[in-house]
């Protein structure tokens, strides 16, 4: 045979096999084994948008497929579409699918939809097969914690860790599980248990990354969303989880882009137009917030965040009424949420609800460091009430106001929680931190330690039960121990409320440096948290780190402007210690005249003409009407005296400054003896 021909054959029988491969193709595609093929890959990757569409594809040319509507299901449930999982599993149920096998899944679907009960009915059927038995455990522990039977759940997460050891998402839902109760260090073990098993689960690594962010502040989080999202760029967790991040960052352009790509993925995606609107109203455009948030569909209207901004938004657009009725509910659940129950108390004044105002604002006005915004609204109230005495208190607060400070927040329950019987187990840290505070309310400060000490033992992984105890060991005036205990918490959890607390601490155990310190690390990882930044320049300024403190204040300055009296005057003072004069002036004859009634602002003014070389009768009006407005302040007294005395005056210099040194337990009281002496 020639070469020719054997060519030609050749030839042919390829086209023959190319033929046959591709009809083949053809076949698969027709019948539907090519889509759910395809689907099925995508869904053991975690691909599971692609997974959708191809079983959906599948579904379409065989809608009897029980392996496919199987499948989807199981899409739906990781895309949290129960209704959508559930109506799947009907189906293969109709289709003769073995119903054993849908209960697991069936009981996901229903959990997603918010039926507990009747996603355990399914899980307590008795026909689940034994290679979904992990599963159901896990199931069964979510479902029990969502009724808030909490041993239930643990002993069935205990359960299915056994029988799964090895499955991520095991290890996983009991990091989420253990995180809700408060038990900070079991949730990061779980956490490393998944990311140790599976180092390119996306959702492993979301879960890491929240409780780093908790752990150590919002900048070490971002590497492990940006590993999550190299493994899965389409992880909905994992975007959502990082846009929220940059946001708490300040970083508006980034999150706006991290948020049109979930919006690209999904643009029914509520969490997501519910930042936008958040950034929105930062931004003073109320309007495009509204706009935003009605995007959501009222799909997130029962969560915190939601309500807040609706609050804010009413309140802006002047409907006093509807501020209410977002905002009411929010401090009902959340009664220590300072900036709520402003906003609360706004709109009942603003909608001559006086009474409900007070007792809004009541537990915040009850707290040492109140500021002045607080006291002055409160006040208003007051007038409207006709108890003018107690509003010009308020007033005389707002004009002298305190450092931020770490007050325990007071509550109308804590009578009668404290009178009433203890929770009766040392174990449970939930309970028992509600009566631990109720005593320390009460002023049963040695008993609240006793107790606290014990909690915090038995719950060593859950930051809230250590952070009560430093508490306690605060209120009861052992200060070194207390910063023990919020150390504990703080390598758990180092958020706003530890490092305050901690920084406090270690300023009245005698060594602010090192509160100082506390705070520099925070804010490091929280550059934005301006609570925090205006405590760290407070203890700068106490550990005489006036340079730091001054950083820290136009750091400030430059989120919240130039119209807070209080912070003008501690730039005037940082500035002033530093050297620049000019500045120091400036910023205090700002303060003057935003308030001018404050004894602080005609003090700090005085004080630094004085200072500066203006040693004229300007400053010693100034440093008078002080003293005057808060005679029994003994810097006040102090800086009067001093003014006094370089002018000469040393008969009235001797009387201020007297009354300066006889301040038991003043910081300057040797200062002031000093000054006494050498006249």
């Amino acid at each position: 045979m020639s070469r020719g021909r054997l060519i030609l054959l050749a030839a042919v029988a390829l086209l023959l096999l190319g033929g046959a491969a591709v009809w083949q193709r053809l076949a698969a595609e027709r019948d539907g084994s090519a889509p759910l093929e395809r689907g099925t890959a995508a869904l053991m990757k975690g691909d599971m948008r692609t997974a959708r569409v191809e079983l959906m594809n599948a579904i379409k040319v065989d809608p009897r497929s029980v392996a496919a509507r199987m499948a989807q299901a199981r899409v739906l449930v990781a895309l949290g579409d129960g209704a959508g999982a559930q109506a799947e599993l009907v189906r293969v149920r109709q289709l003769g699918g073995r119903i054993g096998k849908t209960r697991a899944p069936m009981a996901q679907a229903l959990l997603l939809q918010g039926d507990a009960d009747a996603a355990l009915r399914e899980l307590r059927a008795g026909d689940i097969p034994a290679e979904d038995a992990a599963l159901a455990e896990r199931v069964e522990g979510e479902a029990s914690a969502a009724k808030g039977d909490m041993a239930a759940a643990v002993a069935a997460f205990d359960g299915a860790l056994r029988l799964a050891p090895r499955d991520p998402a095991t290890w996983i839902a009991a990091g989420r599980f253990r995180l809700a109760i408060g038990d900070q260090a079991g949730a990061i073990g779980a956490a490393d248990g998944a990311v140790a098993i599976d180092p390119n689960n996306a959702r492993a690594l979301t879960l890491r990354g929240e409780l780093t962010r908790d752990q150590y502040g919002l900048k070490a989080a971002l590497p492990w969303f940006e590993r999550a999202l190299a493994a899965s760029p389409d992880d909905m967790s994992a975007l959502t989880a990082y846009a929220a991040t940059l946001a708490e960052l300040g970083e508006a352009s980034r999150m706006l882009s991290v948020t049109r790509r979930i919006l690209a993925l999904d643009p029914g995606n509520a969490r997501a137009w519910m930042m936008q609107a958040v950034m929105a109203a930062r931004a003073g455009r109320d309007d495009l917030a509204r706009a935003l948030l009605d995007r959501t569909q009222g799909r997130l209207d029962g969560e915190p965040a939601t309500m807040l901004l609706r609050g804010v938004l009413q309140l802006e657009e002047g409907n006093a009424v509807l501020a209410v009725e977002a905002l009411a509910p929010l401090v009902a659940q959340q009664p220590e949420n300072r900036a709520a129950r402003v906003l609360l108390g706004r709109a009942y004044l603003a909608g001559g609800d006086y009474g409900a105002a007070a007792a809004a604002l009541a537990p915040l006005v009850a707290q040492r460091d109140a500021d002045p915004y607080v006291l002055t609204l409160a006040a208003r109230v007051q007038e409207q009430l006709g108890n003018r005495r107690m509003a010009q208190d308020m007033l005389a607060r707002a004009a002298w106001p305190q450092r931020p400070a770490t007050d325990i927040f007071a509550s109308a329950q804590d009578a009668g929680l404290a009178a009433g019987a203890p929770p009766p187990s040392f174990a449970t840290a939930w309970d028992n931190i509600p009566y631990i505070r109720a005593m320390l309310r009460s002023g049963r400060a040695s008993e609240a330690v006793d107790r606290a000490a014990l909690v915090a033992r038995a719950n060593p992984g859950a930051p809230a039960a250590q952070i009560v105890l430093g508490d306690a060991l605060d209120a009861a005036g052992r200060f070194t121990e207390a910063t023990e205990a919020y150390e504990q918490a703080a390598n758990i959890r180092f958020g706003r409320d530890v490092a305050l607390r901690l920084a406090a601490a270690w300023g009245k155990a005698g060594n602010p440096a090192r509160g100082v310190r506390v705070m520099r690390l925070y804010l490091a990882q929280n550059p934005n948290d301006i609570v925090a930044q205006r405590l760290a320049a407070a203890v700068a300024m106490q550990a005489q780190d006036w340079r730091g403190a001054l950083r820290l204040l136009k750091a400030i300055e430059a989120q919240i402007g130039g119209q807070d009296a209080l912070l003008m005057t501690d730039l005037a003072r940082a500035s002033l210690e530093t050297g620049d004069g000019a500045a120091a002036r400036a910023y205090a004859a700002h303060a003057y005249r935003l308030l001018p009634m404050s004894p602080a602002t005609a003090d700090i003014f005085g004080w630094t003409l004085l200072r500066t070389g203006r040693r004229n009768q300007q400053a010693i009006d100034l440093l008078e009407k002080a003293a005057a407005l808060a005679p029994g302040h003994p810097t006040l007294q102090l800086h009067l005296g001093q003014a006094y005395a370089a002018m000469g005056r040393r008969g009235e210099a001797k009387l201020a400054l007297a009354r300066a040194a006889a301040v038991p337990g003043f910081a300057e009281q040797r200062q002031a003896r000093e000054a006494l002496a050498a006249l």
